[in-house]
């Protein structure tokens, strides 16, 4: 799917330069893990559930809804590979009409109708920013429908078939559900690794607690300049 837009890409990435456009990745194009993760939110999870109705609203079994998450995934992907598409779509130097037709010329008759018309409700409601963490929250919800419980990990480097085994039975033994395993890579996590379940984040990556180690000596030593200065007084 992604080099299906990325022509597509390169002409309307012109009209991000009006608000400087995103800045370039150091990690590649492996962002998708981090941007997904912070996309996701209530407000997704409100518009993930209005589209599994929209999915299941003619009736029908539970074949359509698996279909859109089936297409949840590969745009998901795509957000990943294209990282200007997602700063295309979320572009505040775009109207909302103008918006509308770069979700038609890019969207309309390459993804499945009940997509396309979800996005351009999206659209709507001013919310394509959260385009992301709506299909994440959208696949989440299909996975529990079918009885499934929906993790994700975020892994500096590409867990092996083996490791990615043991992982998933190791938290479906613990939750008493079959898991379905979601990975991400993030070379920024230096090492360790991120996992989400639903709402709750287990964050055991070492950049993290190189983040926490540092704060603490900045607040110890913070503390140290108040209690001296204190006693030079």
């Amino acid at each position: 799917m992604a080099n299906r837009f990325s022509r597509m890409l390169k002409k309307f990435g012109l009209a991000l330069g009006a608000d400087g456009g995103g800045s370039p990745r150091k990690d590649g194009g492996m962002r998708l893990s981090v941007d997904v993760e912070h996309k996701t939110d209530s407000v997704s999870r409100v518009y993930a559930q209005a589209l599994l109705e929209l999915a299941l609203g003619d009736g029908e079994s539970g074949g359509q809804a698996e279909a859109l998450a089936e297409e949840a995934g590969e745009l998901l992907r795509l957000l990943g590979d294209e990282p200007d598409l997602g700063e295309l779509l979320s572009s505040r130097a775009l109207s909302s009409s103008q918006r509308r037709g770069v979700v038609e010329q890019l969207f309309k008759d390459k993804v499945s109708d009940v997509l396309y018309r979800f996005i351009q409700v999206v659209n709507r409601k001013d919310r394509l920013g959260s385009l992301a963490g709506i299909l994440v929250a959208y696949r989440s919800l299909v996975s529990e429908a079918r009885g499934d419980l929906g993790v994700d990990i975020f892994v500096a480097e590409a867990l092996s078939d083996d490791a990615s085994r043991g992982v998933a039975e190791s938290i479906g033994q613990a939750m008493g559900k079959q898991v379905q395993l979601r990975q991400h890579v993030d070379a920024e996590l230096i090492g360790g690794l991120k996992v989400r379940v639903g709402d709750r984040l287990i964050d055991g990556s070492v950049a993290t607690q190189l983040r926490i180690m540092k704060r603490k000596l900045v607040d110890a030593g913070r503390e140290r300049a108040r209690s001296g200065g204190q006693l030079e007084g």
